[in-house]
């Protein structure tokens, strides 16, 4: 029988593990993106559908779900 506790820890320090990652390289494109002039904050890859803001989002979207996992798993501890 697996011990189902530390299946729940493994996956919880895993989802931990990838949003943590995350983390730098969101606060690095915010830091960059900050350093820009506001006109051009709009356009090129910073643009409504640029791939800096795609990239972006992708990440942060990526975050929000592990971090509803990471509290559904939390929750099952």
């Amino acid at each position: 029988m697996p011990n189902k506790l530390a299946d729940l820890e493994a996956q919880l320090f895993d989802l931990n593990k990838e949003r943590a990652e995350l983390d730098t390289p969101i606060e690095e494109m915010m830091a960059d993106m900050a350093d820009l002039p506001p006109e051009r904050r709009s356009t090129n890859d910073w643009a409504p559908d640029g791939a800096l803001t795609k990239q972006f989002l992708d990440m942060t979207n990526r975050q929000a779900e592990l971090e509803a996992e990471i509290v559904a798993v939390f929750g099952k501890i």
